[in-house]
């Protein structure tokens, strides 16, 4: 499991997020042209009254997202050129927030998708979530790779939806959602273990029968209970 970060560093990486922002929007309103440096280390550092390793950080970042290069003396100044537009990002940091988070995204899409897919799926992407489901009961039942087994059966929805769209988002979320649900539903206080197990397999169950029965809203409303009772425990973590 990936340890949370100290107070220290998270504050260390707030106060670079920061920098980091400042310097990008006055890039975009051209304050800060092509060529020009976008402060000196030590400046920065008394204007946001940080470290100078702090500052560093912000800049390594921009750096990365190719807004700012090496000009002809070895500093740093914004790059010539377009800016590259900025990439969608989730958060690496195992917290219960990001869990959050993430479902709530999740939420909105997967009941789309789980509508769409009750609407567009053929016989054999049918097959693929009645497989999927019952992978995931396997799993729950020998009490391991459950996890993984979930995503397979929320992506089989995802991809028998028509939307590619869905599916590759689906797919760049799997890797970072799956040890998170480790950390975070495991703990509740009110429904772990194998209560919260066999409710997932429930609620899987309806939403195969209304995808099945070709019913776009009770597979919506299925998906819209399945989501927002993980919600819900991880709700109660936070108190």
């Amino acid at each position: 499991m990936v340890q949370p970060m100290t107070r220290r560093a998270l504050w260390m990486h707030k106060i670079a997020e920061q920098i980091e922002h400042s310097i990008l929007a006055r890039i975009t309103d051209g304050t800060l042209a092509p060529g020009t440096s976008p402060g000196k280390r030590d400046v920065l550092a008394a204007d946001f009254v940080t470290s100078g390793s702090v500052v560093d950080l912000a800049l390594e970042s921009l750096s990365a997202a190719g807004h700012l290069e090496q000009g002809p003396d070895g500093t740093l100044v914004v790059t010539a050129g377009p800016q590259p537009s900025r990439q969608f990002e989730i958060p690496t940091a195992d917290r219960l927030e990001d869990v959050q988070a993430i479902l709530e995204m999740r939420l909105g899409l997967e009941t789309v998708a789980a509508a769409l897919a009750a609407e567009r799926h053929s016989a054999a992407q049918l097959g693929q979530i009645r497989k999927a489901m019952a992978d995931y009961e396997a799993a729950a039942t020998e009490g391991q790779g459950a996890a993984q087994a979930d995503f397979r059966f929320h992506h089989a929805i995802a991809a028998a939806s028509g939307n590619a769209y869905l599916s590759d988002l689906l797919d760049h979320l799997g890797p970072l959602l799956i040890p998170r649900m480790r950390v975070a539903l495991p703990g509740s206080a009110s429904e772990t273990g194998d209560a919260n197990l066999q409710r997932s397999i429930e609620e899987h169950r309806k939403i195969v029968d209304a995808i099945a029965a070709r019913k776009p809203d009770d597979a919506d409303k299925a998906m819209d209970l399945h989501l927002n009772r993980a919600l819900g425990l991880i709700r109660q973590l936070q108190r």
